[in-house]
């Protein structure tokens, strides 16, 4: 039969909650060994107190990690059993504070001796374990509390998808499929201009004949996305209709788009890549940004379409700088 042990890192939970309570009770023991009538999970918030000589149920729980009724309803105990009280904060009076009582300090001063020996027997278990745990929960707790464990499930997801895209040649099956995603796009952010309509309804046409390419991100079959490369004048070639469905945007998808287009101009005797864009885009920007794209005059000062506000060149050596 298998049991919490067999579950891995699954079970990480269960096992640091079942360890807790181990220690809890054994450290109770120890207590009630030396005929003193202390909880060990008492201590953490003791001990801020004594540290901090005054702090609020506020502060305390989130210091601890808890629920305020829970810091609360501890408090109230150990109030009763006269180790702590309650007082107005004199910058302000509406603010209560919680301190340590003279026969609160009584017995810390009984349990210092107790918990020095608890140290040096717990640091001895470390050492056993053959590890630092203390500063591997730490980083743990501190990792969590950056990125929680749904962000981290979703950027698992995300990371799957866009490693299960797979990028290939347009094929004339896929005109439709490109015209829709540019068009769905260009609605979106701006309209359809009719040098869009024209290129976008015919691809191969337009684009693949006089030389360029045209790239199909695909999901299990399903095209979701695209990027165009157009031939240009002097031997260039112009990153553009790049789309990407909108169930699958904020997957990285078009990074792996507009890499893959990079690729294929190296692969070509061409001289330069640029693109032209619009200011607003900042996502986009950003994009070719990292991927080594810099802005540049444009070679001439009307562009053919009237959302295009900036003009960038590729630099291999700028993506370079952007990785070191």
């Amino acid at each position: 039969m298998k049991n919490l042990n067999d579950l891995g890192v699954l079970g990480l939970g269960s096992r640091l909650k079942r360890l807790s309570n181990s220690l809890y009770r054994q450290i109770d023991d120890v207590y009630a060994e030396e005929k003193i009538h202390f909880q060990a999970r008492n201590f953490p918030l003791l001990q801020l107190l004594n540290e901090n000589e005054s702090m609020s149920v506020t502060e305390l729980a989130e210091m601890l990690g808890q629920t305020h009724p829970a810091i609360s309803q501890m408090s109230k105990k150990l109030e009763q059993k006269g180790w702590l009280y309650h007082h107005t904060d004199k910058a302000d009076e509406r603010r209560r504070l919680l301190s340590i009582t003279p026969t609160g300090f009584e017995l810390f001063d009984k349990l210092a001796p107790i918990w020095h020996d608890l140290q040096t027997v717990l640091g001895r278990l470390m050492l056993i374990s053959g590890g630092n745990l203390m500063s591997s929960i730490e980083l743990l707790e501190r990792q969590l509390s950056q990125q929680n464990l749904i962000e981290r499930m979703a950027d698992l997801r995300r990371e799957r998808i866009t490693n299960s895209i797979e990028i290939v040649h347009f094929e004339d099956q896929h005109t439709e499929q490109f015209y829709q995603l540019n068009r769905a796009w260009l609605e979106k952010y701006f309209y359809v201009e009719d040098i869009d309509h024209q290129i976008l309804s015919q691809p191969k046409k337009y684009i693949i004949e006089p030389g360029g390419y045209i790239l199909m991100a695909r999901d299990k079959g399903k095209v979701i996305g695209t990027v165009a490369l157009i031939a240009a004048q002097n031997h260039q070639l112009e990153l553009s209709k790049m789309a990407v469905d909108s169930a699958y945007q904020g997957l990285g998808i078009g990074e792996k788009l507009v890499n893959a287009a990079i690729q294929q101009y190296q692969a070509t005797d061409f001289k330069g890549l640029f693109l032209e864009s619009n200011r607003q885009l900042i996502p986009a920007l950003n994009l070719y940004d990292n991927v080594g794209f810099v802005e540049a005059a444009p070679p001439q000062q009307k562009s053919n379409y009237s959302r295009a506000d900036i003009y960038m060149i590729y630099r291999e050596n700028h993506k370079a700088s952007k990785i070191a």
